[in-house]
C-alpha cells in the first residue's frame, strides 16, 4: 500500500517508539497534539506534516480516489464532511494512512519467534540481567524487580512481558493472568521460584508507564482433586469448541487437548489449545501450552510452566490431524513463565485458567457441571442464547 512517499527511517523510528511505550498504532491520534513530551509525538508529527504536504498537491477527485484505496480499517475513521475544513481533513487522512502503514511494522511475529539475545534492547541497557536469564530465556524473579500487571519495574525502566503474554498475542498484556501470577509470587516467594518471559525488543522509560485497565469477564472454577494422586487416572481427553462459541469471535480455536501421564511417582499434565486453520499470525500458528507436575507421594503440585507452541503454515494440518501424545513436533516453543516449589490447588487452577484467557474449554474440563449450569448456552452457543434474549427461540 505505497500510495504516498514516506520516510522509512522516520517510520521505523515511530514504530520503535510505539513498541517501547506500548502505544498501539490505532491509539496514535491522541498523541498527535495532546502529549508533546511523549516519545512518539515528534516522529508522528513530522510524518503527518510531510504526508499532508503531498496530499495538498492533489485535487478533490484525486483525494477521493486516494481515500477510496485505503484499507477498510483506516478508511472508516476518515470524515469527508466539508465543514471540517481542508486542512483538518488532509491531516486526518494523512494520520490514518500513516497508521495503516505502521500496522505492518509495529509487530513482526517472525521477529518475535526467531529472536535471540544478541539484539536485546534490555541487555544493552542492563547487561547484568543476562545472569538472571535461564536456558529458556526466562527471567528469574527476585527482590530487585517490581512486578506490575503490565510490566516489570527495574531501575529506570519498565520491562514488558513477552508478546505471547498479550491478549490475542498483539494487544495489551493478559493482566488477568499476570495479576494472579504476581499475587502468587508475593504469597509464596522465596519458597517457590518464579520465572517469566520478557520482550527484549521493548523497554519503557518509567516516566511513560501508564496503568492499563481492561474490563471483561473470565471464570475459573475449582478443580475436583479426587483422582489427582491416582497413578491410574491417566490418559487423553479432548474438548471441541462449538462453532458458535462467544469466544470464537476473538480466539478462533478448534479444540483443547489434555493429557495426563505417570512415571516414577510424578504425575504430569499437558494442555494444548489447537487453533483453527484460519487463525494465523503472519504464516505461523500459535497454540498456548501448559506443562505441570505433581508429586503423588508428597501430594503436592511442584511445577507449572506455560509456553506458546509455534507451528508453520505448511505443516499445521498434520498437527490438526494428530493428538497428544503423538502430535506433530512444533517448529519451536516459546517459554513464557515457570513456577517451581509447592503450588496449592486453588492457585494452580486459577493460574492455568487465566493463562488460557478466552478459552472456555479449560473451564469445561475442570468443572463440567458448573460450566453447563452457568455458561453452557451463553458461551458455547452464543447465537442460540442471543436469539432467546430477543424472543426468537431457535
Amino acid at each position: 500500500m505505497d500510495l504516498l512517499p514516506i520516510d522509512e527511517g522516520k517510520l521505523n523510528t515511530l514504530a520503535r517508539q510505539c513498541r517501547h511505550t506500548n502505544v498501539l498504532p490505532m491509539s496514535l491520534p491522541i498523541y498527535l497534539h495532546g502529549q508533546k513530551k511523549h516519545p512518539v509525538t515528534g516522529p508522528l508529527s513530522e510524518l503527518v506534516e510531510e504526508l499532508v504536504q503531498y496530499l495538498s498537491l492533489m485535487n478533490e477527485y484525486e483525494i477521493h480516489i486516494f481515500v477510496d484505496n485505503l484499507p477498510p480499517g483506516a478508511k472508516m475513521f476518515i470524515d469527508r464532511d466539508p465543514a471540517l475544513g481542508r486542512s483538518a481533513s488532509l491531516e486526518r487522512i494523512a494520520l490514518y494512512y500513516l497508521i495503516a502503514k505502521l500496522q505492518a511494522k509495529y509487530l513482526s511475529f517472525k521477529d518475535v519467534i526467531e529472536s535471540d539475545l544478541d539484539g536485546s534492547k534490555i541487555l544493552a541497557l542492563y547487561p547484568e540481567l543476562r545472569s538472571k536469564l535461564d536456558k529458556d530465556g526466562l527471567l528469574l524473579l527476585d527482590e530487585s524487580f517490581g512486578l506490575m500487571d503490565v510490566g516489570i519495574e527495574y531501575r529506570d525502566h519498565v520491562l514488558h512481558y513477552h508478546q505471547f503474554l498479550r491478549r490475542g498475542y498483539s494487544s495489551n498484556p493478559n493482566s488477568d493472568f499476570t495479576s494472579r501470577f504476581i499475587n502468587f509470587y508475593h504469597q509464596t516467594h522465596p519458597g517457590n521460584r518464579f520465572r517469566i518471559a520478557i520482550d527484549h525488543h521493548r523497554v519503557m522509560p518509567r516516566e511513560f508507564y501508564q496503568q492499563i485497565i481492561e474490563l471483561d469477564t473470565w471464570f475459573g472454577p475449582p478443580f475436583d482433586p479426587a483422582e489427582l494422586d491416582d497413578p491410574n487416572a491417566v490418559g487423553f481427553s479432548v474438548i471441541k469448541r462449538n462453532k458458535d462459541s462467544l469466544f470464537g469471535l476473538t480466539n478462533d480455536l478448534e479444540r483443547t487437548e489434555f493429557f495426563w501421564s505417570f512415571r516414577q511417582g510424578i504425575k504430569t499434565l499437558e494442555i494444548e489449545e489447537i487453533s483453527n486453520v484460519g487463525y494465523q499470525f503472519d504464516h505461523y500458528y500459535l497454540n498456548r501450552y501448559v506443562h505441570s507436575e505433581r508429586n503423588t507421594q508428597q501430594r503436592k503440585l511442584t511445577h507449572l510452566d506455560g509456553a506458546v507452541k509455534v507451528y508453520l503454515q505448511d505443516s499445521y494440518n498434520d498437527r490438526l490431524r494428530a493428538h497428544m501424545p503423538k502430535q506433530l513436533k512444533s517448529h519451536t516453543k516459546v517459554k513464557l513463565f515457570r513456577i517451581d516449589g509447592d503450588i496449592p490447588l486453588e492457585d494452580w487452577i486459577n493460574l492455568i485458567s487465566f493463562f488460557y484467557k478466552s478459552n472456555e474449554m479449560i473451564i469445561e474440563y475442570f468443572n463440567p457441571a458448573h460450566f453447563r449450569e452457568v455458561f453452557e448456552e451463553r458461551v458455547r452457543d452464543f447465537k442460540a442464547w442471543k436469539a432467546k434474549q430477543q424472543g426468537n427461540p431457535t
